[in-house]
């Protein structure tokens, strides 16, 4: 292993990469560095590592991401020495509107009503019900040992809710709004990591990193960026979304999940097909890498070659795409 990647969000200080490297036990001369693009973090992880191998800096990377808010120590704000919720998102003096209620102007801007968004969940989490019970998960997920509990499965989809029970949740922003903790991604703690290198390098490759786009928008309608880098992507590589088998879109509010979909034209087919973070959870830094080996899971599947995107948008107001060809891509 020539170098370590991962992305990180709440757990700050000490190089993160750097200590989860040692903990691994890999040779102490490997180096290794943690990337903070908040949502998008195990995404540039990888991103990153793509551009190591290709600038001939290394030949193998383990790049990903690991989240565990509910151990982040509390930031504490200097001035005040009261706790902050989180980091300012934008430069002082300019609107850091929570991203919640960025979430609930966008529904209301572009006519999305609660019972869309609400039944966008129930979907979300009816799909991972599907995927749990055909077991398509469990090739993504190493089982570890927490206090002698055998962690094996993700344990946030609820399988047993309904549209009629995400209604029942009060709005979690705004009063009388439409964005509930139902139809917005939980918060939750995990971990991914992805093994890079060249493709000549290695016989049995799951994938192939083939292009990624990036972009900025408005830090007020960051939750649009997956739009504008999607579109982005796509025209680098003269495709068209008719021509993507699979669509991982990061759910960070259904919100903004319709919203993507309606203005990409992504099918219900062509989306998350195994369930989307609605459903498993958004642990920021791992969420990026999670989405890799997910992707993959599907694209696997076809048994063909088969081309598929991952997107996110970002908190302060960016946008990441990436587009990966499974292990039947011919380059």
């Amino acid at each position: 292993m020539d170098q370590v990647i991962l992305g990180n969000v709440t757990n700050l200080g000490g190089n993160l990469a750097r200590r989860c490297a040692l903990a691994a036990q890999l040779p102490v001369a490997t180096p290794a560095y943690t990337i903070d693009c908040q949502c998008a973090s195990g995404l540039m992880a990888v991103i990153s590592g793509v551009q190591s191998i290709v600038s001939g800096d290394a030949r193998f990377v383990l790049a990903g991401g690991v989240e565990s808010t509910s151990t982040a120590n509390p930031i504490i704000d200097s001035q005040t020495n009261k706790r902050m919720q989180r980091f300012p998102m934008v430069p002082k003096g300019q609107l850091d509107l929570d991203m919640g209620i960025i979430a609930e102007n966008m529904g209301e801007k572009y006519h999305i009503s609660r019972n869309m968004q609400d039944e966008y969940a129930y979907k979300s989490h009816m799909k991972a019900k599907k995927a749990f019970e055909r077991k398509e998960i469990i090739q993504e997920i190493i089982p570890f040992d927490l206090d002698q509990h055998i962690v094996d499965q993700d344990q946030c989809p609820r399988f047993n809710t309904s549209v009629e029970q995400l209604a029942q949740l009060k709005s979690a922003f705004r009063e009388h709004g439409t964005v509930t903790a139902g139809n917005s991604c939980p918060i939750n703690d995990g971990a991914a990591a992805t093994f890079l290198s060249d493709c000549h390098q290695v016989k049995d490759a799951q994938g192939y990193y083939l292009d990624h786009a990036t972009v900025g928008v408005a830090p007020n309608e960051f939750i649009i960026a997956p739009i504008m880098a999607t579109k982005k992507l796509l025209s680098q590589l003269h495709l068209t979304i008719s021509d993507i088998d699979v669509v991982e879109l990061n759910e960070a509010f259904a919100v903004q999940a319709i919203l993507c979909c309606d203005q990409l034209g992504i099918s219900e087919k062509q989306l998350n097909p195994l369930g989307g973070a609605l459903a498993y959870g958004h642990p920021y830094g791992a969420t990026g890498a999670i989405l890799v080996s997910r992707l993959l899971n599907s694209l696997n599947r076809l048994h063909r070659p088969a081309l598929g995107i991952i997107t996110l948008c970002v908190a302060g107001g960016m946008g990441v795409s990436v587009l990966i060809g499974n292990k039947f891509w011919q380059k």
